[in-house]
């Protein structure tokens, strides 16, 4: 609980005051019972006051007045307990609301800076169903703490300081019953944190599988899997669910054993409260006020299981949000060396493998290219491809040699900033729901009209515009305007140009699409290329669409096997030469197959 403490500790001022509010409050309620044990003492059981010779001396003006201070008393306190607690319930509140909002931003900061292979072992719902959990658990129990065990505790001491000054052995009663009825619920409560912490594990898995189902949608349904995932999910609900009885099982056994011993402490204090009174310790309305105050004390105390339970679930997502924050961000030199605008990019003798690989992703792989330049990378299908991207972005870090920006090397930049040079273009355009101005704003916020209208006419999205009723304004995703494949690359391109990168990087940019949208979006990718503005990185499985770039790298099994451009490559008839004519041959028999 010290990740709990710590948060607290920042609005100590506010949880003072809420301390001093919650004093206010039971000491003032408890002010009631004891006014009311005077009323009796003075105005029931003595009505008339006698005095040596029998002649009554209170008047009925005299005992109503007196009685009417006592009652002036009573609304007095209520009134009093009644605007602490308002106060009270107010900055607990905000304290919750605060610390929740901190919480949650921290945890979502220090998950956002974590290493791209940490959201590769796990699933995206996972962690949030953390930051959720936590923060819900961490209020819950904050709550009960100011409305249940901080009032206990004040009115505990209240009571003890007022049985005390009637006879040093009354507290006695109220302290032993106490201890014993605390130790006891702490004692049957331990079960309950492992099956709770149970609950939070499965829970997070309940949280990242559906996230998972609902991404993968369209799979699960055109495959008519949807009553397999149900089952599936419903799987671990049931075992949640199962978990969950036996945690209300053992908080009703709880709660049962509680009330039976608050009720035999019940009679065990009036038992000694009749002691007193045959004594002369007490009178009969110090009597009344003790008994109120054994109902104001030992049954909120019957509560204490939910606090225990609150806390028990707090300090199980705290683990877990804990667990969270030891993971190391991504590294990030303390002094980066400035790269200012990218000019170069060198790949020297780089190897990177996967944790679970047996052998390198990329081995040795070296190549250098300028402003101006454009290069490409193709390959069969786990040739190491993806993993250069990656790694060119930042998301891998080599395992061995070095990758130099304008000669400084990956261990001494700051690739936040750096990145913020790069444009990405992927095979999988992460398009939101909003509106096409939106979409093209998330990369550079800060761009005009006429610099969103030059990145769309070069990424030949007149078309586009056209279908579009509200123009930039026109929504697109759900519940907005339909976008074809090449439509929804050709508006990733143009947010790719908005941000004016220096290098621009096409991933498998058309291997999604057809023949027919794949030549158009070759043809803007190439009329990008050869403005030469940028330095250009491809990465393609299909080679109609990188005939044009000045270095062609073949990649095979992590290794660069063949270099060159188009025409050399086909001329050394290797690996590029016989994908080469794979394709071509492909090409040829469409139409072929169309005629038939």
């Amino acid at each position: 609980m010290k990740l709990l403490m710590s948060y607290l500790s920042r609005y100590k001022g506010m949880i003072v005051l809420a301390i001093l509010l919650a004093a206010v409050n039971q000491s003032f309620s408890l002010m009631d019972p004891m006014i009311a044990g005077k009323l009796l003492d003075r105005y029931v059981n003595h009505p008339l006051t006698v005095d040596k010779e029998g002649h009554i001396s209170r008047d009925l003006s005299t005992y109503m007045s007196g009685a009417l201070l006592l009652i002036a008393a009573l609304i007095g306190v209520a009134m009093v307990s009644r605007i602490a607690k308002n106060f009270q319930d107010y900055v607990v509140n905000v304290v919750i609301q605060k610390f929740g909002a901190q919480l949650y931003t921290d945890g979502l900061r220090h998950a956002l800076r974590l290493p791209y292979q940490e959201f590769e072992d796990q699933s995206s719902g996972q962690t949030l169903s953390v930051l959720q959990k936590v923060r819900v658990d961490c209020e819950k129990f904050i709550t009960s703490f100011f409305g249940v065990l901080l009032p206990t505790i004040i009115g505990l001491v209240f009571v003890i300081v007022y049985a005390f000054a009637l006879s040093p052995l009354l507290p006695l009663v109220y302290v032993g019953g106490a201890i014993v009825l605390g130790l006891l619920t702490s004692a049957l409560s331990k079960k309950i944190k492992v099956v709770q912490k149970t609950i939070v594990k499965e829970t997070n898995a309940l949280a990242g599988s559906t996230t998972e189902s609902l991404r993968n949608i369209e799979l699960v349904k055109s495959l008519g899997l949807t009553q397999q995932e149900i089952r599936r999910l419903n799987s671990t609900t049931i075992k949640i669910l199962k978990l969950e009885l036996k945690k209300v099982r053992s908080i009703r056994t709880i709660s049962f054993i509680q009330g039976t011993f608050v009720n035999l402490l019940r009679q065990a204090i009036v038992m000694s409260l009749l002691f007193f009174i045959y004594k002369g310790t007490i009178s009969p309305g110090q009597y009344l006020t003790l008994i109120f105050y054994s109902f104001f004390i030992f049954g909120p105390m019957q509560e204490i299981g939910s606090v225990i339970m609150t806390y028990r679930e707090a300090e199980a997502s705290l683990n877990n949000i804990q667990e969270l924050f030891k993971k190391p961000m991504e590294y990030t030199p303390e002094q980066p060396e400035a790269i200012n605008e990218i000019q170069e990019v060198k790949f020297d003798n780089v190897t990177f493998k996967h944790n679970s690989s047996s052998r390198p992703a990329l081995d040795g792989i070296s190549f250098d290219v300028k402003l101006g330049e454009t290069i490409a990378f193709v390959g069969p299908s786990g040739s190491g491809k993806t993993t250069l991207v990656k790694l060119l972005v930042g998301l891998y870090h080599p395992n061995n040699g070095h990758i130099y920006y304008n000669g400084h090397t990956d261990k001494n930049i700051d690739y936040e900033e750096l990145r913020h040079q790069m444009g990405l273009v992927t095979q999988d355009p992460q398009l939101f729901s909003g509106t096409i101005k939106e979409n093209l704003l998330f990369v550079n916020p800060s761009a005009s009209e006429a610099d969103i209208n030059e990145a769309l006419t070069n990424a030949s999205c007149q078309n586009l515009l056209s279908r579009a009723e509200n123009g930039l304004d026109t929504l697109i995703g759900e519940g907005g305007l339909k976008l074809s494949g090449g439509e929804r690359q050709r508006i990733s391109i143009a947010r790719s140009l908005l941000r004016k990168p220096r290098l621009m990087i096409f991933d498998e940019a058309t291997s999604a699409l057809d023949s027919l949208t794949e030549d158009e979006i070759s043809q803007t990718i190439k009329g990008i290329t050869s403005q030469r503005q940028h330095i250009t990185i491809m990465i393609a499985h299909r080679l109609s669409t990188i005939m044009h770039a000045d270095r062609i790298y073949v990649l095979e099994k992590g290794n660069v096997i063949e270099t060159g451009n188009h025409e050399s490559l086909v001329a050394e008839k290797g690996l590029y030469y016989a994908m080469w004519r794979q394709q071509i041959g492909e090409r040829k028999e469409l139409p072929k197959m169309a005629k038939a």
